[in-house]
């Protein structure tokens, strides 16, 4: 018991600490939690001021409240329960502590870093009824003490929806921005994108208004020419969203974007992770260069079943199979081709001549143009 006041005393007598400070160095040596009541009992009993200059942290500790303000004001427009803290502080502040520590050999205590992060998140979850966690935040802070700024940055969302494409003329996805390449910019407001003129605009735009983010990046389930119809139940998709402030308004189940409509739109916790397979219901009208009988198209009825193979060079073969066919005489040299298939196959490569087998122009032994396809259905 003695040796460990001695050590005490000359801790105390050589160095001006804080009550925090002396509160965690001492610690371990009197076998007591580390806290400010701590070090403000010890530095009373040794007729310590504590309203000199702290040889580890220079008072930080009493700068705090800058630091929270600024924090309090950013995490306001933010929707979280829970948080992380990150800090940065200047070298010189972990170099004296790990002196402190070395010269009276002092092991198995938290660092200044450590000390200050804990005292910043019991403010923090006080003031904003939070809670700190390590694992999968809603929000990270992190405050840098060496300018006293932060920065806050939400956790990802994840929504699930599909989408009816009721006009032509639109395409799906939307060009990058130029300046930045998607990453986001000032050029283009930060979303990555050049104009909102694309189903990929219409439904970014929507959630960033919505939970008011930063970018939103979507994962598509398949696609369609810009010409082409999305009928049925629509085609799936996943959107990323990112940084959003407000992550707790409510995402009601469908949303008209004019020209395209969104249903079955809620919240995940997460994003499935690779591919999903999924088979599409396709009506296609095709155009041929010699006329066609009824007669010759029953020669459609060999893709019923058919395997799709790609001898492109830079395609590799995969398992792509067409389930059903039906077809329809328009006219002397047009008609229509239904199909349900894999999802993933190329519509105009399997028309048009092309390195995929079978193929309905070298079927027909009659050069075909796909003039439009339109998506029936979309199964996953």
């Amino acid at each position: 018991m003695k040796s460990q006041s001695d050590t005490v005393s000359k801790i105390l007598k050589n160095y001006d600490l804080c009550e925090y400070c002396t509160g965690r160095i001492i610690s371990k040596i009197v076998g007591k939690p580390s806290s400010k009541f701590l070090g403000k009992k010890y530095l009373k009993k040794l007729g310590k001021s504590d309203h000199k200059t702290c040889y580890i942290c220079k008072n930080i500790f009493d700068s705090l409240e800058f630091v929270l303000s600024n924090i309090f004001e950013k995490s306001s427009h933010f929707d979280f329960k829970t948080f992380h803290l990150g800090i940065t502080l200047k070298p010189s502040f972990l170099e004296r502590d790990d002196y402190l520590k070395s010269k009276f050999k002092i092991k198995g205590i938290e660092n200044i870093k450590f000390g200050i992060a804990k005292e910043l998140a019991k403010k923090i979850s006080r003031r904003t009824n939070s809670k700190r966690i390590t694992d999968d935040p809603d929000l990270f802070i992190q405050a840098n003490f060496k300018d006293e700024s932060c920065i806050l940055r939400a956790k990802p969302m994840f929504v699930y929806g599909r989408y009816n494409k009721k006009i032509r003329k639109l395409p799906q996805k939307q060009g990058l921005c130029r300046s930045c390449n998607g990453i986001g910019c000032h050029n283009c407001d930060f979303k990555g994108i050049e104009n909102l003129q694309s189903i990929e605009g219409k439904i970014s735009n929507l959630f960033i208004k919505k939970f008011d983010c930063n970018q939103v990046k979507i994962n598509w389930i398949g696609g369609e020419d810009q010409s082409s119809l999305v009928l049925g139940k629509g085609r799936p998709f996943f959107a990323k969203i990112l940084n959003p402030k407000r992550r707790n308004r409510i995402l009601r189940k469908t949303s008209d974007l004019e020209g395209v409509y969104l249903s079955e739109l809620k919240k995940l916790s997460i994003q499935p992770k690779g591919s999903i397979p999924f088979k599409s219901e396709v009506s296609i009208t095709i155009d041929t260069k010699k006329p066609i009988s009824s007669n010759q198209l029953k020669k459609l009825k060999i893709l019923e079943n058919a395997k799709i193979q790609d001898f492109s060079r830079d395609k590799r073969n995969t398992n792509k199979r067409i389930y059903k066919v039906g077809y329809k005489k328009l006219g002397k040299t047009s008609f229509i081709l239904d199909l349900f298939a894999d999802g993933g196959i190329s519509i105009k490569s399997l028309i048009q001549q092309s390195d995929l087998v079978p193929n309905v122009s070298e079927l027909l032994e009659n050069q075909c143009e796909c003039k439009k396809f339109d998506f029936k259905n979309i199964v996953v």
